[in-house]
């Protein structure tokens, strides 16, 4: 059963979701953490061999060939040794990371089909598609490769300092000595730059998004010779990107530079230190050669922390992305259950008003829709009508008042419900790759065959589909590519027609028919689905005739209600409308008339 309201546990840092997913193999993980101790570990033997082999070049008398050989012969060995732990290492956290992202990819399907319609009205396509794909393919590379590299890099300065420490203590602090003047100097620069990452990741995310935009539309930009025009959009962006990189390179690399120095730089402590003692007799000769041979090198994965933690803002930017999806929890809870009551009307809106922001849409739109009716909702463009769409289908709440479908309010229905009672058509029709069967059925199985006929024909494509030499078994491409803007309209009205609801709600669907068939659409549609009601939104005044109830919309308002022939002599606003029209399509017949006329003139 599919849930609809859902919560996110806001409370959850992104550290604490790359261990939730890596806690069902959190066996797996500590082998591999194991063998890079044992790494580690092995890190340290061919620095105390190089030690031996100076230690016996210096004595060339006592030496013997055999003990050099040893030496390299036990080097060549550590070195194996510690290459096969590390691929030991690696083999896991990469086995942990397929197994634990594949989940978590599955889980994300799971929940982003558990998430409500609302929901995916309000996102944006872009992020989404980033959510999915790069979000988790940098968690996956920081638990198949980061994580095993990371632990390594702050064990072995640890397992060094020890080894020194067990030489001299005052060695190993002197080693170390420079550490903290590293990081107080790099905090001197960069201790603004956390905010500062931070508006990277929100401009970047809105870069991406503009970029995918531009590249998308640029067939219909270059149409309209408008691409010059967005490039300057894209351009600002890039320009407000770069202009916030260049601050953090101003504030970053200075830092970052004197830090990396002064980590190289161990000796600079542990020379003098070293003179010191060996001149008060304190360490030996050999205890000092060996604890700089350790120390060669034991700050750089310092740097690689460093360097690591300074990068993680990508990763934990998109741990922050997927986690309100990812940790989504759905409750059972759902919207009572409509019943079709036939003492209420199926549909009401109920003075409503509508503002984006401080923009008034719709004020005080009031109307019934009652069961088994044709409803025509006609305006201009820009009156409010494709929002009087989103509202009627609970994609949209209102500003003030109430959309109820039979005494219930629309927003708050569950989308099993909403669909249940509802279909929807767009102006943008979502077509797939496969045949024309396939995009009308839509999944659906145990249609009959007179369903999918009988919509077939109230959605005026019976005659189309029969010219076509595979019919219902055409393919169609992604998006439907091969396709006119009015067959894509035809075959999402044929898919909502096969579903049978209560309401289907058509916005602007029927645009691209011409007046002749969108008439006989109106009358199949009322003569196939009788028990069905129907809301058409349109701009088109012709072909209303027969029209039961026709809303007037105008600048956000119902201004006027009746049949065609009322409207005629009670709406001055809906009378100029049809005559314009009406003008407009007389003018088009002749000029169709005189090309036909002058055509077969020519071909006698």
């Amino acid at each position: 059963m599919r849930v609809e309201s859902h919560e996110t546990d806001g409370h959850c840092s992104p550290w604490s979701i790359i261990f939730t997913i890596c806690a069902p193999y959190k066996g797996k993980m500590l082998i591999a953490f194991s063998l890079m101790v044992f790494v580690t570990l092995l890190e340290i033997v061919p620095v105390y061999l190089l030690f031996l082999s100076i230690q016996a070049l210096l004595n060339p008398l006592s030496t013997s060939m055999d003990l050099l050989l040893w030496i390299a012969a036990g080097t060549f060995g550590a070195i194996l040794l510690k290459s096969g732990c590390a691929m030991g290492a690696y083999y896991f956290s990469h086995q942990v990371s397929f197994k634990a992202l594949t989940e978590v990819r599955m889980t994300l399907a799971s929940q982003l089909a558990n998430m409500s319609l609302i929901w995916f009205s309000a996102q944006n396509p872009a992020v989404l598609k980033q959510n999915i794909l790069q979000d988790v393919e940098h968690i996956e590379n920081f638990i198949a490769h980061q994580s095993v590299e990371l632990f390594n890099a702050i064990l072995t300065p640890f397992v060094v300092f020890t080894v020194i420490a067990f030489i001299d203590w005052r060695l190993a602090l002197s080693t170390v000595a420079v550490v903290p003047l590293a990081f107080f100097i790099s905090s001197l620069f960069m201790y603004k730059t956390a905010g500062q990452y931070e508006r990277f990741s929100l401009v970047s995310e809105d870069l991406t998004t503009t970029l995918s935009d531009y590249v998308k539309n640029m067939p219909l930009m270059k149409l309209y010779n408008l691409d010059s025009e967005r490039f300057a959009v894209l351009n600002r962006k890039l320009g407000q990107y770069q202009k916030l990189v260049l601050e953090l390179t101003g504030q970053t690399v200075p830092g970052w530079t004197l830090y990396t120095a002064l980590l190289s730089a161990s000796f600079v402590c542990l020379l003098p230190a070293a003179i010191s003692l060996h001149s008060a007799q304190s360490v030996t000769t050999e205890q000092v050669v060996l604890s700089i041979l350790l120390a060669v090198g034991m700050l750089n994965p310092i740097i690689k922390v460093s360097r690591f933690f300074m990068e993680a803002n990508e990763l934990l930017a998109g741990v922050k992305r997927i986690t309100p999806i990812y940790m989504a929890r759905f409750s059972n809870s759902s919207s009572a259950p409509v019943k079709a009551d036939k003492k209420l009307p199926l549909m009401q809106f109920h003075n409503v008003d509508f503002a984006y922001h401080s923009h008034q849409v719709l004020a005080d739109v009031h109307f019934k829709l009652v069961p088994n009716s044709l409803n025509i909702i006609v305006g201009a463009s820009g009156n409010g009508k494709s929002t009087l769409a989103m509202l009627a289908c609970g994609l949209l709440s209102p500003s003030s008042g109430k959309v109820q479908l039979f005494g219930q309010d629309v927003n708050l229905l569950s989308d099993s419900v909403r669909s249940q009672f509802m279909s929807v058509v767009t102006q943008e029709c979502y077509l797939f790759e496969g045949t024309l069967r396939d995009n009308i059925l839509f999944g659906r199985s145990h249609v009959s065959p007179d369903g999918l006929e009988r919509a077939i024909m109230a959605a005026q494509i019976k005659h189309w589909i029969s010219q076509l030499p595979e019919g219902l078994e055409t393919q169609v491409q992604v998006r439907g590519q091969n396709l006119s803007g009015g067959e894509k309209q035809r075959i999402a009205i044929a898919r909502a027609l096969l579903a049978a609801p209560p309401l289907v709600i058509l916005d602007e669907a029927a645009a691209a028919m011409d007046n002749v068939t969108q008439s006989k659409f109106y009358q199949a549609i009322q003569t196939y689905y009788p028990s069905t009601t129907f809301l058409v939104i349109t701009h088109k005044y012709l072909g209303l005739e027969s029209i039961g109830q026709i809303l007037v919309l105008k600048e956000g308002k119902i201004v006027s209600q009746g049949t065609h022939d009322e409207l005629l002599s009670s709406c001055d606003y809906y009378r100029r409308s049809w005559l314009l029209q009406h003008s407009e399509g007389e003018q088009q017949q002749l000029v169709k008339g005189s090309s036909d006329f002058q055509s077969i003139n020519y071909e006698a």
